[in-house]
This record gives structure tokens, C-alpha cells and sequence, in this order.
């Protein structure tokens, strides 16, 4: 089962950045995959590996927003560093306390695609316009 998936309203026509979107989201059904019952090992080994995989994506993202000008960097960055210590929080939590695993779930997949359709399509739609 698929729990989230790319949809064409994501795209920022950016071939690069829409990969690293759309790779991020596989990674959040891997998350999914992995499953509550297993949440110390494979979810955590998820969580880590989303969090290695966003910081690279944020780097090149925040890497083409100040090449191009954008006005809004800091904010952008940000929302960024929010969301890496949001992954933190939830790899620490899975040991030490309990998670509602589909909260979680929800959180991080709401968080992404609203930062896509929103702050995301600032910038690109700045870059364009530019």
C-alpha cells in the first residue's frame, strides 16, 4: 500500500528539485512500510536516512535560492532546520517513548507537501519570473 504519492500539482518545474521531492516521498512510504511494530529498527533506520537525504536536498534547494537572489532565504532556511529537527525529535522518541506512528506519519507528509505547494512555489515561481 502507497501511503503518499507525487501528484503534477508538486512539480516547480525544476527537474532536479522535483526528483529530490519526489525521492522524499518514497522515502516516507518506506517509513510506512517499515510499520509501527518494527519501530525501533527499521523506522528509525528510515527516519535517519530521510534526514541525511533532506538536509542534502535543502542544501541544493537553499544553494539555488541564494545563487538566484531569492528575498525570502532566511525564512525559507528556516522552515528547513524545523523540519530536520522535527526528523531528530521522532528518532529520539521511537526509543524513548511512544509515537503514534500514523501521526507521525501525517505530520511529516503534511509538512512536505505543504512546503512544496506553499514556500516551495515561492521561490521557484521568483526564480522564474527573475
Amino acid at each position: 500500500m502507497v501511503f503518499a504519492e507525487w501528484k503534477d500539482k508538486y512539480s516547480l518545474e525544476n527537474e532536479l528539485v522535483d526528483k529530490q521531492h519526489r525521492f522524499l516521498i518514497k522515502m516516507l512510504n518506506d517509513l510506512a512500510a517499515a510499520g509501527p511494530g518494527d519501530k525501533e529498527s527499521a523506522a528509525c533506520t528510515c527516519l535517519s536516512r530521510m534526514e541525511k537525504y533532506a538536509q542534502e536536498h535543502f542544501q541544493d534547494e537553499e544553494k539555488l535560492m541564494r545563487d538566484n537572489g531569492y528575498l525570502h532565504l532566511d525564512e525559507h532556511i528556516k522552515e528547513h532546520e524545523g523540519f530536520i529537527r522535527q526528523l531528530e525529535d521522532y528518532k529520539e522518541a521511537v526509543f524513548t517513548k511512544y509515537v503514534p506512528f500514523q501521526d507521525m506519519l501525517e505530520y511529516l507528509n503534511n509538512w512536505l507537501v505543504e512546503h512544496i505547494i506553499k514556500s516551495d512555489r515561492k521561490y521557484a515561481r521568483f526564480i522564474r519570473d527573475n
